[in-house]
C-alpha cells in the first residue's frame, strides 16, 4: 500500500534526520499543514536547510464528503492507497553559512507560503491529490503485472 509504504520510508528518514516541527497552519479547507525543518550542517559551517510540508490526507473523509464517489469506490481507493495519503514537498538550499540558516529558511518558508497555501487550501485540493495518487498507483500496477 502506498500511504503504508510512505509512513515506513518517513519512519526511516526521520532515523536519520532530525525534524523539528515549526509550525502547523489550519488550511481552510479544514487539513492540517504542518512546516518541519530538517536542516543539518553538511562541513565546517555549511548547511543544507531544508523545510519539510506535510498534509496527512484521510481518504474517506474527502472522499466522502464530496459525496460524488460511491461507498464501493471509496473502499477500493482505501484498498489501494490505505487510510491516509500523506502530501509532502520539500525545499532545499545547499552550502548555507552558518550565520545566514535562520534567515534561509524563513526565506524558503515564506516563498513556500506564497506560492502554494491558496492552492493547498482549495476546498478541491484534498480530493483532488487523493485521485491523482489512485490513477498513479493504478497505473503503475499495470506496469507491473
Amino acid at each position: 500500500m502506498l500511504v503504508e509504504n510512505v509512513f515506513q520510508k518517513t519512519k526511516l528518514i526521520r532515523f536519520f534526520m532530525k525534524f523539528k516541527l515549526i509550525k502547523t497552519i489550519d488550511l481552510e479547507n479544514g487539513m492540517q499543514l504542518n512546516i518541519f525543518d530538517s536542516s543539518r550542517k553538511l562541513a565546517g559551517d555549511r548547511w543544507m536547510v531544508t523545510m519539510i510540508a506535510r498534509i496527512e490526507i484521510p481518504v474517506s473523509e474527502v472522499l466522502i464528503q464530496d459525496g460524488q464517489q460511491s461507498k464501493e469506490s471509496v473502499n477500493e481507493i482505501k484498498k489501494v492507497l490505505g487510510e491516509k495519503v500523506l502530501f509532502e514537498q520539500k525545499r532545499e538550499r545547499i552550502f548555507v553559512d552558518e550565520t545566514d540558516k535562520e534567515t534561509i529558511f524563513e526565506e524558503v518558508y515564506d516563498i513556500f507560503l506564497n506560492s502554494t497555501l491558496t492552492y493547498l487550501s482549495n476546498e478541491e485540493f484534498p480530493k483532488r491529490y487523493v485521485l491523482k495518487k489512485y490513477r498513479e498507483e493504478v497505473e503503475k500496477d499495470s506496469w507491473y503485472h
